[in-house]
């Protein structure tokens, strides 16, 4: 898991792939769940919720992980200042198309829509006056926010605890590994979580934020430790054991006792099982895909360069899909996975329309510029 020779963290592009690829799969689960969503199957199962379960505590942990990680490893090639640029151009714009073009037809498609009678055109401008929602577009908000607050305490940590980032790598070694991280983020989900839950609305989500900004932040600090790569990368078995055995746990509860029948000390030891799960399951996905993906490789090197489409586009194309598979009478477990696949390449073909568009606009760009250029014979 050491340096790259193009300096480019491989094994991050596939898991950063993986999450978002993961993520179409866990909202399109959402149709067919027990808790009800923007549309929703007339018959759900139990079982597709082991799909939250099993990806929900540390799928976006990781990608903020993986944000801080990024983050901090552009200071090789730019300040902080044009980090904090860069950044803020590569979330806002997306951030602000997405939530007021992306998610409003997940709203008029769905069951929540006040409005029904109402044409799609009057049905948004009184979304957008009567308070617009962000929906999956939280995640570029506060990934925005954290960036935005990292520049500003990143100089601080600099100049005031230079070895700030060499003392946390000492100390998450062996045991400390495991005890101390789990035991934090174990901590904030018994004591803040029963407060305020993840509402993932940005002045009320005091929970999500402590723990996101946190792993952010670990992310930051962490990116060019080679020692704690080195270390996760030795306890990778034992990080996927523990992984493993805490997902055990978490399905058994899941299946078999009831929320209205388990008692205090269960849901206490629940929350502290589902942290393990968290952080063991980032540090096992950390570790094996520094081992397996540590080399360019096409198809992610392809996807990684539009993933940030596939998110915007994909739960509004899950929200539609669904829809009018409904209006058709069809949407039962049966069309899971045809959901899953449609969405999917959806999805591609948005990335794919992109990209062609954009070179469009170069080789117009590049064609007027040189149009522009005055000949020799006018230089002469």
């Amino acid at each position: 898991m050491g340096d790259r020779p193009d300096g480019r963290r491989h094994d991050l592009d596939a898991l950063r792939v993986f999450c978002f690829g993961t993520l179409i799969i866990y909202h399109s689960s959402l149709v067919y769940g027990a808790k009800s969503w923007w549309v929703h199957a007339s018959d759900t199962t139990k079982l597709i919720d082991l799909i939250t379960i099993g990806s929900h505590p540390w799928r976006m942990s990781l990608l903020f992980f993986i944000s801080g990680v990024v983050t901090a490893s552009l200071l090789k090639k730019r300040s902080v200042a044009e980090i904090r640029t860069t950044r803020t151009r590569q979330l806002l714009l997306p951030f602000v198309f997405g939530v007021f073009v992306v998610v409003p037809p997940q709203i008029y498609l769905s069951p929540y829509n006040f409005t029904p009678d109402l044409s799609y055109w009057e049905f948004w401008k009184t979304y957008v006056v009567s308070g617009i929602q962000l929906e999956h577009m939280w995640f570029l908000a506060y990934l925005w926010i954290y960036v935005i607050a990292w520049s500003v305490a990143q100089p601080q940590l600099a100049r005031r605890w230079p070895g700030l980032s060499a003392s946390l790598a000492a100390r998450l070694r062996g045991r400390g590994l495991f005890v101390a991280p789990i035991a934090f983020l174990s901590i904030l989900r018994l004591c803040l979580y029963p407060v305020f839950g993840e509402t993932l609305v940005i002045n009320s989500d005091l929970y999500s934020h402590t723990v996101y900004f946190t792993i952010f932040m670990l992310g930051t600090l962490l990116a060019n430790e080679q020692s704690f790569w080195q270390e996760i990368d030795r306890q990778r078995w034992m990080s996927l054991c523990v992984a493993t055995l805490s997902l055990a746990a978490l399905t058994a509860v899941f299946l078999f006792i009831p929320r209205e029948a388990r008692p205090d000390a269960l849901v206490v030891a629940i929350r502290v099982v589902r942290s393990a799960f968290q952080w063991s399951a980032l540090l096992a996905l950390l570790a094996f895909a520094g081992r397996i993906a540590n080399r360019p490789n096409r198809v992610i090197m392809y996807l990684n360069k539009s993933i940030m489409t596939y998110y915007i586009a994909h739960q509004t194309v899950i929200v539609i899909a669904a829809y009018y598979i409904a209006q058709a009478g069809l949407l039962d477990i049966r069309s899971f996975i045809p959901l899953v696949i449609f969405t999917a390449l959806v999805c591609a073909l948005i990335a794919e329309m992109k990209t062609r568009f954009r070179h469009f606009l170069t080789n117009m760009t590049s064609m007027i510029k040189g149009l522009r250029k005055p000949l020799p014979s006018e230089t002469a």
